[in-house]
């Protein structure tokens, strides 16, 4: 039985930005990454799925809009609230039950490391603070989808193993699907399917596993070697016209980052 569809996208295209146009569906526990470099277009391509830029193409939603928390690039906070109040305010934005003596939200503050600042107001926040606080206000409310535009990279190291082990236990479970945008080859690499952006054009749509292929990994071959008898202390490829099992070769095979493959699919002269 095929997974629930959570969104299809259909010839979408927001020129000047998005010139070409971008297809794809997205379902229930899948992570799916745009990945490219600033000015690829992907802050437009999100803006557009989630209807706050005007678009051509098709968008269909197969959940409610309200079930998807968005996480922006800068984060969307009232200066004058407190931490609590701007929690508060989002989930009740989104129709979600959230008190203020309940358990959940001191539960998002400890996870996201905010239960000091509560009452602090959000100017008063740091940057790094103030991107966690938008975080933690999009997970509040993603019952079913989050989307996050470029905000990973703003996240310390601790922050950022705190969202995958949420978001991966979520999506495991097929509670909620992500959707998120980055510049990041490491981040990109932890997504089931990465659609590739390149000035406003979709390059490949596939795993980071054929990704690479099509990349056509660097082969690195040394001369053949002799191998003592009982060694273990390299691991080596044993050629398939090798007459004798001591005789070998090392091969060193690197797999591309995904920068690389971006970089080598631009190359090719695949945009029209």
């Amino acid at each position: 039985m095929a997974t629930p569809m959570i969104l299809e996208v259909c010839n979408l295209s927001v020129p000047p930005q998005i010139r070409g146009e971008v297809s794809f569906t997205l379902r229930e526990g899948e992570r799916l990454c745009l990945y490219g470099h600033s000015g690829a277009g992907k802050t437009t391509l999100l803006r557009a799925l989630l209807g706050l830029l005007a678009h051509r193409g098709e968008v269909v939603w197969h959940i409610p809009r309200t079930s998807a928390g968005y996480a922006a690039q800068r984060p969307r906070l009232l200066p004058r609230a407190t931490v609590l109040q701007q929690i508060l305010w989002c989930a009740q934005l989104y129709g979600v039950s959230l008190s203020l003596h309940g358990s959940r939200i001191h539960e998002l503050l400890d996870q996201w490391g905010l239960q000091r600042q509560r009452q602090r107001a959000v100017r008063h926040l740091s940057a790094g603070e103030q991107a966690r606080l938008e975080m933690c206000c999009a997970m509040a409310v993603a019952s079913r989808l989050l989307v996050v535009d470029g905000l990973l990279e703003q996240l310390d190291e601790r922050a950022r193993a705190v969202f995958w082990e949420e978001v991966d236990g979520r999506c495991a479970r097929r509670e909620m699907a992500l959707l998120y945008a980055t510049h990041s080859a490491r981040e990109a690499e932890l997504a089931d399917r990465v659609l590739l952006l390149h000035e406003g054009q979709v390059l490949a749509l596939d795993t980071p596993e054929h990704l690479r292929a099509a990349a056509s990994p660097t082969e690195v071959r040394l001369e053949p070697i002799r191998v003592p008898d009982g060694a273990h202390a390299l691991q080596v490829y044993l050629e398939p016209d090798s007459r004798s099992a001591s005789a070998a070769q090392i091969v060193f095979r690197h797999a591309p980052t995904m920068e690389e493959v971006l970089q080598v699919l631009a190359k090719r002269g695949r945009l029209p």
